[in-house]
């Protein structure tokens, strides 16, 4: 959850977005991200990473969801991987989030 996390929020930022809003249903990653206390925990290189590149955004918030609500990411992750992300940089982002994200 963690890597996939980092890894979607460094694609944000380099689409040139400024704006961020992360759901996840790791109650986990959502806590220790929004957490100011030491984390020693095996994920802490990624936190902190994910915490450095949020500041520059100019809006950030995580929240949590419950995996029942994560259909709609699901199908994004999904449809992510069939894309080359050249093609992204190249043609800007695609429609179906935008209609996936109405449905849900």
């Amino acid at each position: 959850e963690a890597v996939a996390c980092t890894v979607a929020i460094k694609l944000c930022l380099d689409l040139g977005l400024r704006r961020l809003e992360v759901e996840r249903d790791s109650l986990t990653v959502i806590k220790k991200m929004k957490s100011c206390e030491d984390d020693r925990s095996e994920i802490l290189a990624y936190i902190e990473d994910m915490k450095k590149m949020s500041r520059d955004f100019q809006v950030y918030t995580f929240m949590h969801i419950q995996r029942s609500a994560n259909g709609v990411a699901h199908q994004l992750a999904s449809e992510g991987l069939k894309l080359n992300l050249e093609f992204l940089k190249l043609n800007g982002v695609p429609e179906f989030p935008e209609e996936l994200v109405e449905q849900d």
